[in-house]
C-alpha cells in the first residue's frame, strides 16, 4: 500500500484517531509520518495478544457454527505438544514448528492484524528491488551474449557455405570445427 500523503513510497506507519466518534485512519510512509510528527509519539502500552486472539476466536467457538475449529483445536504440534487452544489462550506459539502446523489458522489472523503474514522489515522492499534489478541486468547480459553467439554462429555457417562453394576445403574444415565447438 502506498503512502496516502505523498503516494510515492510504501506505507509502513498506520495512524488512527477517534475524536468524538469520528474515526480517521491514515497509512503513511516513514518520511511523511516524521514530517507530520506522528513517529515522535511514544506509546509504551503492553499488548496482550492472548486476550485479542481469545476474543477473536471465542465468537466462533461453538461446534455447530464451525466444526472444523474443533478439529484444529485437537491438532497438536509434533515438536512441543502445543494445541491451537493453547496458542489462543497464551497468545504465544510453543516453537518454530507451530507456524507450520497451524499455518492455515495463523496466517489469516496475522494478515488481519498487520496486513501481511510475511515480515520484510523497513528496508526489505528496497533490498528486494535491488535484487530484482540485479537479476534483470544479469538476464539482459545473458541475452546479449546469446544474441552475439547466435550472430557469430550464423556468420560462420555462411562462411562455411562460401568456402565450400569456392572449393577452399581446408578453410571449410576449420570453420566446421569452430561451429561444432560453439554448438556444444
Amino acid at each position: 500500500m502506498l503512502c496516502e500523503n505523498c503516494g510515492k513510497r510504501e506505507a509502513n506507519v498506520r495512524y488512527s484517531e477517534n475524536i468524538n466518534g469520528v474515526k480517521k485512519e491514515l497509512h503513511l510512509c516513514e518520511e511523511c509520518s516524521q514530517k507530520l510528527g506522528i513517529t515522535d509519539m511514544n506509546f509504551n502500552m503492553p499488548v496482550d495478544f492472548s486476550s485479542f486472539l481469545g476474543d477473536f476466536i471465542e465468537d466462533f467457538a461453538t461446534p455447530e457454527f464451525m466444526p472444523l475449529l474443533q478439529e484444529v483445536k485437537q491438532l497438536k504440534c509434533d515438536n512441543c505438544g502445543y494445541t491451537f487452544d493453547d496458542i489462543v489462550n497464551t497468545g504465544k506459539l510453543g516453537c518454530g514448528n507451530c507456524y507450520s502446523v497451524f499455518e492455515d489458522r495463523i496466517d489469516p489472523i496475522l494478515k488481519r492484524i498487520q496486513g501481511s503474514d510475511r515480515h520484510v522489515g523497513r528496508i526489505g522492499k528496497i533490498i528486494d528491488n535491488k535484487i530484482d534489478s540485479k537479476i534483470e541486468e544479469k538476464d539482459q547480459k545473458q541475452e546479449i551474449v546469446k544474441t552475439n553467439e547466435h550472430d557469430k554462429l550464423s556468420k560462420l555457417k555462411e562462411d562455411l557455405k562460401q568456402a565450400i562453394k569456392d572449393e577452399r576445403y581446408e578453410d571449410a574444415a576449420r570453420i566446421r570445427d569452430e561451429i561444432k565447438k560453439m554448438e556444444k
